[in-house]
């Protein structure tokens, strides 16, 4: 598996098959307002994307899976080392992005900070926990022009809506909110729960839920690849 992840990092260096992707998140960035202030937060989105879509395209335009399979590697090895490719790229570009914007030579608007992470952390996860078994299911040349739709739809809904979806703010607009409210306050009545700021507990603990909710998605979307790939024709 290790090998299959070198292999999709190495081929995702070459230049070729970056430009129409390239050319669709410049489209999209020139429309977005703010360009200067969303960069830290959208860069690790960016370079996440372009590493393993481009990996995907390599696979689909040498067709090598038929040659990866006839190699000691099993189909559940693919399917796991995309999933790992995404989450080490992530890792890596947001370490990447938080370097370059703290030594800020190139004289940027502002630091990363934490709310950059978070935001490309769910974006990412949730868009391709939608789009590998799209992938898987239809093939790359299919879901290549949905896939950046994909990953601005839910980065929009994610990042402009950040006080409201990832830190429960307005409270009162927040039926998930009102509900762990309503826990917290049951949890000190009944199990002595102690704390000093209810609504500060509250939005911990929705914290604690949206994030084990992402890791299901996350899982649950590792587990549909397999049952998709496991029953496909490879030619």
């Amino acid at each position: 598996m290790l090998q299959l992840i070198k292999k999709d990092l190495l081929v995702s260096l070459k230049i070729k098959s970056l430009k129409n992707i390239i050319f669709t998140f410049a489209i999209g960035l020139v429309i977005m307002g703010t360009l200067s202030y969303v960069l830290p937060t959208i860069i690790p989105i960016i370079i996440t994307y372009v590493v393993v879509m481009n990996s995907f395209y390599y696979d689909s335009l040498n067709k090598s899976e038929s040659y990866i399979l006839s190699l000691p590697n099993k189909r559940e090895d693919i399917v796991y080392s995309k999933y790992i490719l995404i989450l080490l790229v992530l890792f890596l570009s947001n370490v990447l992005t938080y370097i370059i914007f703290s030594i800020n030579f190139l004289a940027l608007s502002r630091t990363m900070v934490l709310q950059d992470v978070v935001v490309s952390f769910y974006s990412i996860i949730f868009s391709f926990s939608i789009i590998i078994p799209l992938i898987f299911k239809f093939g790359y040349k299919v879901i290549r022009n949905i896939g950046p739709i994909i990953v601005f739809m839910i980065f929009y809904i994610i990042g402009f809506r950040y006080e409201h979806i990832i830190l429960g703010n307005n409270l009162g607009e927040n039926f998930l909110i009102d509900i762990f409210n309503k826990i917290v306050i049951f949890s000190i009545k009944h199990f002595n729960l102690i704390t000093h700021d209810i609504t500060n507990t509250t939005k911990q603990m929705y914290c604690i839920f949206l994030f084990l909710v992402i890791v299901l998605i996350f899982l649950s979307s590792i587990f549909i690849s397999l049952k998709i790939y496991m029953k496909k024709d490879i030619e």
